[in-house]
C-alpha cells in the first residue's frame, strides 16, 4: 500500500498527496510569447499541474509584463499552476534578486493567478514565514524546497532537511538530489519513507535526478513521493521522463498496487 499523505493538498480538484502520484509539466520559455506558446501546448497535454519556471524569463524584472503573463495563463487553463523562481545557486537559469522574486510572487498570490509557489529552504525563515502569511489567507499553499545538483547528502541529512523544511512552514516539503552511485538512490527514497511515516500529514516531492536517479520518478510515489515532474513539453531537470511514457509505466504500477 503506497504511504500517502495523511491530509493531502487539494488545489482545483487534485489531490497532492493521495492515491495516485501527481504529474507536473515544467514551462521554461523565455520571452512572453514562448511563455505562452508553451502554456497551450502543455494544456494540451493534461497535466495535473504546470510550473511556471519564471526564473527562464528574460522579462522577470519587468514585473508588469510578468504579471501580464501570468494573468493570459491563468485565463486558458483551470489546471492548477505552481510560481516558481529558482535560485541560481539550486539550478535556476539565472540569478533573480530577493526583491524581484518575492515582488512577484506576492502579485500572483494577491491577484489569485497561481495555485502553489516554490521557494527555497535557503531563503530562510523569515522569507519563508513572509510569503507563508501572504499565501494562506488566498489558499495559495507553500512548497519549501531543497536542490543539490552536485550530489546526495546521507539520508539522515535529506530526512532533516525535509524536517527543518515543514518546520518552517511548507504546506509540502521538497527535496532533489543528485546521484553518484545506486546507493544514493536508495538514500533518497529511504529518506521519503521515514520522512512520510515521521510527518504522515504533509505531502512530499522528492526525486533523485539524472539517469541514474529517473527511477524515482517513476517508482519514488511508492516511498511516499507525491508529485513527479515530467517533460511534457521541456525539460528543466535532468532526468525527467517524457510524460507519455511516464504514464504507461504508471498504468502497469496501478494495477499491481491499487488493483485497477
Amino acid at each position: 500500500m503506497r504511504p500517502k499523505a495523511a491530509k493531502p493538498v487539494v488545489v482545483r480538484g487534485k489531490k497532492l498527496g493521495g492515491d495516485k502520484p501527481l504529474i507536473c509539466f515544467p514551462l521554461v520559455g523565455k520571452t512572453p510569447e514562448a511563455a505562452l506558446e508553451e502554456a497551450k501546448k502543455a494544456i494540451a497535454g493534461s497535466p495535473d499541474v504546470i510550473e511556471l519556471r519564471v526564473d527562464a524569463w528574460n522579462f522577470i524584472t519587468d514585473k508588469q509584463t510578468s504579471m501580464k503573463v501570468l494573468g493570459e495563463i491563468r485565463k486558458l487553463t483551470d489546471i492548477p499552476l505552481l510560481l516558481t523562481c529558482r535560485s541560481h545557486l539550486e539550478g535556476g537559469f539565472q540569478e533573480v534578486s530577493a526583491d524581484v522574486r518575492n515582488a512577484l510572487y506576492k502579485g500572483a498570490i494577491e491577484e489569485k493567478l497561481v495555485d502553489l509557489v516554490d521557494i527555497e529552504l535557503i531563503s530562510g525563515y523569515e522569507e519563508i514565514r513572509n510569503l507563508k502569511q501572504i499565501a494562506a489567507p488566498r489558499g495559495v499553499y507553500v512548497i519549501v524546497s531543497f536542490h543539490d545538483f552536485k550530489k546526495t547528502p546521507p539520508k539522515e541529512v535529506i530526512f532533516a532537511t525535509i524536517a527543518k523544511e515543514i518546520a518552517f512552514g511548507g504546506d509540502v516539503a521538497k527535496v532533489a538530489v543528485m546521484p553518484q552511485s545506486m546507493e544514493d538512490v536508495l538514500a533518497l527514497m529511504s529518506a521519503t519513507l521515514m520522512a512520510r511515516r515521521e510527518f504522515p500529514d504533509i505531502p512530499l516531492i522528492t526525486m533523485s535526478m539524472g539517469a541514474l536517479g529517473s527511477i524515482t520518478r517513476i517508482a519514488g510515489w511508492l516511498f511516499g513521493s507525491d508529485l513527479t515532474f515530467a517533460v511534457g513539453v521541456a525539460s528543466s531537470a535532468p532526468g525527467q521522463i517524457p510524460a507519455a511514457e511516464l504514464r504507461e509505466v504508471y498504468k502497469l504500477l496501478y494495477s499491481l498496487y491499487l488493483n485497477e
